[in-house]
């Protein structure tokens, strides 16, 4: 398994936007990889991209690419992670956005991730000095 390793995104506040290795993080990387056996799999806190206190893991975004979605309409992708992360959302997790691939669609995607967009709500980054 792989993480994609490209730049995170290129709205406003995206670029500092990512936090990388927080504890939630991983707790949910490891239940996707339990749940999906991904040949990609990025899981990307976006919190910070939001008016959420610092630290907050509230917001995040995967990338799964895996051929256990082989012939699984996207419904059912999500329902695959959001079954893996059930706990996470009845809790902390306040937004996923998802990209569940089979590895035939990443590479027609020429292995590129959807971004983000900037929160319309605001976040810290959108001030003088953010």
């Amino acid at each position: 398994m792989t993480d994609i390793g490209r730049p995170l995104a290129t709205n406003n506040a995206s670029g500092k936007a990512v936090v990388r290795g927080t504890p939630l993080e991983r707790t949910m990387r490891a239940k996707i990889e339990a749940a999906t056996r991904p040949e990609v799999l990025e899981v990307l806190n976006e919190s910070r991209m939001h008016n959420v206190p610092p630290k907050a893991e509230t917001h995040f975004r995967v990338v799964v690419v895996s051929s256990r979605f082989e012939g699984a309409t996207r419904l059912r992708r999500h329902r695959m992670v959001h079954g893996a992360l059930a706990d996470e959302l009845a809790g902390p997790v306040h937004a996923l956005a998802i990209d569940a691939l089979t590895p035939a669609e990443w590479q027609a995607r020429d292995e590129q991730r959807s971004l983000s967009p900037d929160c319309r709500g605001g976040s810290r980054f959108d001030s003088p000095g953010g």
